[in-house]
């Protein structure tokens, strides 16, 4: 699933995170974006988390309240936004 492991013929292999379909990206570079990663890299990571990753996952690199805080920036499809919005109770602009 993620981490890293050694092919079969022993030589160290660094996996892609499965939540990031369009490129590599390494579960060290996930943490380090998260930690010291600008908004916009943090907002970056957190959409492909909701997007993609499976709901134990996302939890394992954020919390409820770092995505609540970072929620407005976020890439993702309106509808999963809304359901995103829900889960996490944040209210919807009005106006």
């Amino acid at each position: 699933m993620h981490g890293s492991g050694r092919s079969r013929d022993g030589v160290d292999r660094i996996e892609s995170l499965y939540f990031f379909p369009d490129q590599r990206v390494t579960e060290d570079e996930v943490h380090h974006l998260l930690r010291q990663g600008t908004r916009e890299q943090r907002a970056w990571v957190i959409s492909h988390l909701l997007r993609y990753a499976q709901w134990d996952d996302i939890w394992t690199y954020v919390s409820r309240d770092e995505v609540r805080e970072i929620f407005p920036e976020l890439d993702l499809p309106e509808t999963l936004r809304q359901a995103w919005g829900r889960m996490l109770k944040i209210e919807a602009p009005v106006g």
